[in-house]
């Protein structure tokens, strides 16, 4: 392999380090300042890009709508995706780029990347998104893993759903075999030993699972050297959205009291700095011939409505049955949000106006989201604080009033951010190169499919409108194809 001042210079085998929506002020911020120096490493080596969604609409700017996006290379308003969930069951209608590169004979990669289906092709790996219930991973033997990972990232959304006991021991039995490394066992105890001296560092798990997540994805990289792989974190991006106006508190403008929180105040920066030790191991796959590519879709600003708090039942099946509703599948999503399927539009709509009827003092305890036919899409609809004596009523001869705290419960954290459509795209290639003019995200899949040579495919109704960039980055000198990536 080339060497570039006696270290491994990057090769043909993609990873797309996709680290949701890290804003780039922060990041820019704390690598000059010299904390975040792999972040800074890897950005000094790399083509810079600004890239923006195809749309303004904060509407769509939700991050399983533009990675879906990205992934697809079809624009929001056509592929019409709107929630966690609908990604996957566009297969076979819209044809993503593992899809792609698998028909023209490449082996692909993907750990957890957002609203994707799933993949089954030898020599390829796949570990649905963490709020993913309905895709099977591949190989199967990575179902031990992402069961964990659903239930923990997903914060135990119905309380009463616990994992069991022989669930952990699957998900040990199944990591010390699969990667699991010395430095995530030390952290892993650490945390514990902390936590039991003080109970407010528990928030810091989010970033275990992270390293954990890195683990197996090098376990099966190594293991297969696919030619392109996806791996996605969301931790950081989940910091942001609760405790920005910690990091950055000249861009809030809140009640005093709202800045006093210390347990959270470095946690966004932590987020990226454990998120820049990963950079660091990443960056030692470039010895079995990787080629980094650090992209983050979205990026966060300060939202008008900060500190909006968010409730969820305890058990939101069971609150549905008492009033008579048994949808086919119940699956929760982000926040407080849940999305329900029916087995008809009318029955979904009966089930609605029958939910419509519950109140929480004078407001209807639910609201609704745009969904498919035959979907619900849903949440508790709070706005703020809600009174410890508040009541819940039903509509006559369901069941009787209940207290609000009874059914339902305030999530640990408040919302300080939405998205911004500008995002960041680093190219490792080995040079600093800082362009100027913006991308679209729509440009992503029309370029690795130039990158590696695979045909474009045809999916009937939906137009790409995206160009290639290859031509404009150092990338493109070191070739494509499968038969460049032999070397």
């Amino acid at each position: 392999m080339a060497t570039q001042g006696g270290q491994p210079m990057p090769g043909g085998r993609l990873i797309f380090l996709e680290f949701n929506e890290l804003c780039p002020d922060l990041l820019e911020r704390w690598m000059s300042q010299g904390v975040l120096p792999n972040f800074q490493r890897l950005h000094s080596g790399s083509e810079v890009f600004t890239v923006q969604a195809e749309t303004d609409d904060n509407g769509w700017l939700e991050p399983w709508i533009q990675w879906y996006s990205l992934h697809t290379g079809i624009d929001c308003f056509q592929h019409g995706v709107r929630h966690l969930t609908d990604g996957p069951r566009l297969a076979g209608r819209i044809t993503d780029i593992w899809q792609a590169l698998v028909a023209s004979g490449l082996r692909v990669g993907n750990m957890g990347s957002m609203n994707a289906a799933a993949l089954c092709s030898p020599g390829s790996f796949y570990v649905p998104d963490p709020w993913c219930t309905t895709e099977t991973p591949y190989p199967t033997e990575l179902g031990a893993y992402h069961r964990l990972v659903l239930q923990k990232v997903q914060e135990n959304s119905n309380r009463s759903d616990q994992l069991t006991r022989r669930d952990y021991v699957e998900f040990l039995k199944f990591v010390s075999i699969h990667g699991l490394s010395n430095r995530s066992v030390r952290s892993i105890i650490a945390q514990l030993v902390a936590e039991r001296w003080d109970r407010t560092r528990a928030w810091r798990r989010a970033t275990l699972l992270d390293q954990l997540q890195r683990d197996v994805f090098f376990h099966y990289w190594k293991r297969s050297r696919p030619d392109f792989s996806t791996f996605f974190l969301n931790s950081t991006a989940h910091f942001q959205h609760s405790f920005f106006h910690l990091a950055a508190p000249e861009r809030f403008n809140l009640q005093p009291g709202a800045f006093q929180d210390t347990t959270h105040r470095e946690a966004v920066m932590y987020g990226f700095q454990r998120m820049d030790e990963l950079i660091g191991e990443f960056l030692k796959l470039e010895a079995y011939g990787a080629r980094l590519v650090f992209v983050t879709a979205l990026s966060q600003q300060p939202w008008a409505n900060a500190g909006r708090a968010f409730y969820r039942p305890y058990d939101m099946t069971a609150l549905l049955s008492s009033i008579g509703l048994h949808p086919n599948k119940l699956m929760p999503v982000m926040a407080q949000q849940y999305v329900a399927e029916f087995t008809s539009r009318a029955e979904a709509d009966a089930a609605r106006t029958h939910m419509e009827g519950i109140r929480l003092g004078s407001s209807a305890l639910f609201d609704f989201s745009p969904a498919d036919p035959g979907c619900l899409f849903f949440g508790i609809n709070s706005r703020a604080e809600v009174p410890a004596d508040a009541i819940v009523s039903f509509p006559s001869n369901v069941r009787p009033a209940a207290a609000f705290a009874s059914l339902c419960y305030r999530t640990e954290q408040s919302k300080m951010t939405v998205h911004h459509p500008r995002s960041m795209l680093w190219i490792h290639t080995g040079k600093r190169v800082q362009h100027e003019t913006p991308l679209s995200i729509l440009d992503i899949f029309p370029t690795l499919l130039d990158y590696y040579g695979a045909a474009s495919p045809t999916d009937s109704g939906f137009a790409r409108t995206g160009q290639s960039f290859l031509p404009q980055t150092r990338l493109n000198r070191y070739g494509a194809g499968r038969t460049r990536l032999a070397a």
